[in-house]
Parts: C-alpha cells; structure tokens; sequence
C-alpha cells in the first residue's frame, strides 16, 4: 500500500497533475504523514478534513479542490435508516472495493463518502439497501453529518493488561481463538493491526476485533485486592 502511495507524489510533479491514494485508515495515514517531508515539491492533503476516520491523501503542485477526490452520496430511503453493515454490504455487494469507500454516517439518510472515479457507477446501479429501495444523489462535502458514536459502559478483571488477556475479557473468547485472531492480524489497537499476544495495553486505546467491532479502552487501570487489573471500556453500538 505504502509502496503505491510513494509514486503518486512524484507522477503529481512530473505531469503536474493532481494524484490521491485510496481511502486510508488513521495508522495509515500517519504512516503517509510521516513521509510527506521527502515530497516538499507538491502539496498534500487529507480529504474529507476535520473528524472524518477514513481518508484519501491527495497529491498536487498547486492548490486543488477536495471534490477533485471524492464524492458524498446521500442514498435515501422511506424507511428505517439501515445499519452502517447494511450499506456497506449493499456496496461491497456491487463489486466495489473497501478501498474506494470512506466513512458511512446513517444520518437522517444514509450518508457514503466514495473516491470520485466510482460515484457516477454507484449513482446508476446503487438502488436498494437490504430489501430497501433507495434514492441516491450526490450532496456536497460540506453537507455531510458528523457520525455520533455511541458506547455502551462494561468493565472487566483480567490477570495482567497484555492484548490477549483484554481481548479475552471483552468478546468471552476462547484463549486459542483469541491467539489465532492476534496471530492473523484480526486485531488492531488504534488501527495498527498487532501480532502478539503480549503486546501491553495501557489505557485509552481503540481496539477492533474482526467479526466483534470496537472497543474503546478506559484510560486507568486498578489493581485489585487480589493482585488483578479491573479496567473500563465501551463497547461501539452500531449505528
């Protein structure tokens, strides 16, 4: 991914033209920022800007508009607002890469960010979600709602704050199903996939575990009067 990433800074300033990448989760993205200082030749810059989780990092010797990369979908529906899985299903069930789609944000529609070149394709053949017929229009970026997350509150006691031992705790899975999962990079701490078990949490992070979703780690943790670790975390909802 990296290796792709690193040829579009240099096609911008040969050709003069505007490059970008696919989206980029935030551990990609701060892999690409720590390498932006050996292209002074072009500007660069992550779209959509603000709180948006999944970027695309665009690429030009001259200032270019974020539209040049991206597009906002709103697909509407007559209904329930379907499930941020329900949309992504529906678009990965068109033959669309993960890669080409940013942030879902089930609003009072369902909001997509896409990379340009596949809107007008979606615009065309996106019709339902689920067993639900959808209208779908392009909107402007700025149109596009801040997702509200929402965490539900647990807490768990584990032997030691090691990524095996919390992962555990969190899904009620087996300690061999947990090590295979780690082992296989089903797991990310603050979106950096982790292959070991003993890897230390110490409070605060994001973990994702593939097939279970997100958790968001409490910042502390206390030791109790039988020498374990109780910690906090919230557990994503979906949408």
């Amino acid at each position: 991914m990296l290796r792709h990433i690193l040829d579009l800074p240099e096609i911008a300033s040969r050709n003069f033209t505007a490059t970008d990448s696919d989206f980029l989760d935030p551990y990609e993205q701060r892999l690409v920022r720590d390498l932006l200082p050996h292209f002074p030749e072009v500007e660069a810059q992550f779209v959509p800007a603000g709180e948006r989780e999944r970027k695309v990092v665009l690429f030009c010797p001259y200032p270019a508009p974020a539209e040049d990369a991206v597009s906002v979908l709103k697909a509407s529906v007559s209904g329930p607002i379907p499930a941020h899985r329900d949309i992504l299903g529906s678009l990965l069930g068109l033959g669309i890469e993960r890669a080409k789609i940013g942030d879902i944000v089930p609003n009072d529609a369902s909001y997509v960010v896409v990379k340009r070149e596949i809107a007008n394709f979606l615009l065309v053949h996106w019709r339902e979600i689920g067993n639900q017929r959808i209208q779908v229009e392009e909107v402007p970026l700025e149109t596009l709602p801040i997702e509200e997350k929402k965490w539900r509150a647990s807490s768990a006691v584990v032997q030691s704050p090691r990524l095996d031992a919390v992962v555990r705790a969190i899904t009620k899975l087996s300690r061999d199903e947990v090590k295979s999962r780690i082992a296989k990079g089903l797991v990310k701490v603050d979106f950096q996939p982790i292959r070991k078990t003993h890897w230390e949490i110490h409070g605060g992070e994001l973990l994702s575990v593939r097939g279970f979703g997100r958790a968001k780690i409490g910042e502390e943790f206390r030791q109790t009067k039988k020498g374990k670790v109780r910690f906090e975390y919230g557990t994503l909802q979906e949408s």
